[in-house]
């Protein structure tokens, strides 16, 4: 028992050495010159954020943000979590050609993403960048308003069929199967027909993973090891088995549109390596690029195949269809705006029933300023991180090699100096007079610099393109008791409890 004891003083004394040490070092004292919440030894601020999705966001892009200011610091065990939410202070971080880097919160979804390029770093993420790039020119995504107004028909379809005098209705699962059809189609060139055939274990296991794994970096499991986190822990096992059910969707994916190319092949029907001028301008499936470029010998395994796949399959359906259910909220509870979106696309469209086109798309520049605003409000990601590389620099504040960067969006968005009255739905803020001499990284839903979302322009042709179908056959409001609806905060920013809409025909 005395050995036992002595042991035991040793392993306390040690450690309290260490945490002395470590609190004394350079890196620690130059975070902790930063205002922030008050940090518990070993474990930072991991118990003082809430775990409510709701709560959570409102506790790091509101109260703290009013109580530390626009640029405050956190910290989860060890790990230096810096939030901004000015926009010099974002032109900083993102013009940097050296901190471009996600930070190491990211490892959290590595056992779903891989390595594809939502995560990758350095040479890497670089040539991923640059294999992707020509599936976004854009001539090619003028050529993929056939899918997207197919796929709205269908969706417009789903709602006519549950529509019943009065009664309300979710409009974001329709929404999000829509969104999965569409980028399985466009971008993996695969019919997947998940709004026909509604059980879609993929979209909530989406759901699922993006709420554990937000759980998991704020809690004291985010502090074990994924062995340990994966095979001890209950939520772990639960996790495993939603990235187990997304994996295994998305190998399906792979290898049926492996199996129509070689079977196209074989029956001389398309060649995929046909330069001729039609061809050449045909849209092409993301994933055919991949594999095309596989078969000629570029170093891409099937599992760096499948990785980017799976980035993409989030990536591309997710974001899109928070932002659509978003603005149909924001057009539901402003009925006036409503109407005049409905009378610009009357304007570009008349009494035809012809489907939207890219050519229409410049015509739309209130819907436009519309959707400006509601992603304004409501930004598909709340929040990005950036690990510092290289030191930076912010007001008097130096952020050391190390720290993570935490660029809030939804705090950036909501900043009273940059938008007056900044919980007001204003779309005439985005109009060209209003915009001149805001801060250019006053707005930045897709990110911005080096590292901005590639997909941008695919996702704003594809939410006005299903916009347009939707507003001209239905009009959209809210019964005053669900008001507000209330946001909460995983991986990408979803209404809390769905989004009830009641929904008529014009």
């Amino acid at each position: 028992m005395l050995y036992l004891l002595l042991v035991l003083s040793v392993f306390v004394i040690g450690l309290l050495v260490w945490l002395w040490r470590w609190e004394c070092s350079s890196f620690v004292r130059q975070i902790d010159r930063i205002p922030g919440p008050p940090k518990v030894p070993f474990f930072g601020n991991v118990f003082a954020i809430p775990r409510d999705g709701s709560e959570f966001l409102h506790t790091l892009h509101v109260k703290w943000v009013r109580k530390y200011g626009r640029i405050y610091r956190t910290w989860k065990g060890t790990s230096a979590i810096v939030s901004i939410s000015s926009p010099q202070h974002v032109e900083r971080l993102l013009t940097s050609q050296k901190n471009i880097d996600k930070s190491s919160y990211y490892a959290f979804l590595e056992p779903w993403l891989g390595n594809g390029l939502l995560l990758s770093s350095g040479e890497k993420w670089k040539k991923d960048r640059r294999l992707v790039t020509p599936a976004f020119h854009f001539q090619i995504l003028g050529d993929f308003f056939d899918v997207f107004n197919r796929n709205a028909v269908i969706l417009i379809d789903q709602i006519v069929n549950r529509l019943v005098d009065n009664k309300e209705m979710d409009i974001f699962p329709l929404i999000s199967r829509c969104t999965l059809d569409i980028i399985s189609e466009a971008a993996m060139g695969i019919k997947i027909n998940t709004q026909i055939d509604s059980d879609s274990e993929y979209i909530k296991a989406v759901d699922r993973v993006q709420e554990m794994t937000r759980a998991r970096f704020y809690s004291a499991e985010g502090l074990l090891p994924d062995w340990i986190y994966f095979l001890l822990t209950r939520n772990g096992r639960k996790h495993r088995k939603y990235i187990q059910t997304l994996h295994a969707f998305s190998m399906k994916v792979l290898r049926e549109r492996k199996a129509q190319l070689e079977f196209a092949k074989t029956i001389d029907v398309v060649d995929v390596k046909d330069t001729s001028s039609t061809k050449a301008r045909k849209r092409r499936p993301f994933l055919d690029l991949l594999l095309e470029t596989a078969r000629e010998g570029a170093d891409l395994s099937e599992a760096d195949i499948l990785s980017q796949v799976d980035n993409f399959m989030f990536a591309g359906h997710d974001t899109t269809s928070t932002a659509i259910t978003w603005f149909l909220y924001c057009m539901a509870t402003h009925p006036d705006e409503q109407e005049r979106v409905y009378e610009e696309i009357q304007e570009c469209f008349g009494n035809s029933d012809r489907s939207c086109a890219l050519e229409d798309l410049r015509k739309l520049k209130y819907l436009e300023c519309c959707m400006k605003e509601s992603i304004r409000l409501h930004p598909s990601v709340a929040n990005f991180r950036r690990q510092i590389s290289e030191q930076v620099q912010l007001d008097d504040y130096t952020i050391p090699v190390g720290a993570s960067i935490s660029v809030q969006i939804y705090a950036l968005h909501h900043n009273e100096e940059l938008f007056a009255d900044p919980l007001s739905f204003k779309p005439e803020r985005f109009q060209v007079e209003q915009s001149i001499g805001r801060h250019p990284f006053a707005f930045i839903p897709f990110s911005a610099g080096p590292r901005n979302c590639i997909g941008q322009k695919y996702a704003v042709y594809e939410e006005k393109a299903i916009l347009v179908a939707l507003l001209r056959k239905f009009h959209f409001t809210i019964d005053a008791r669900h008001r507000p609806i209330k946001e909460t905060h995983g991986i990408i920013m979803k209404p809390a409890n769905g989004m009830p809409l009641l929904i008529t025909l014009r």
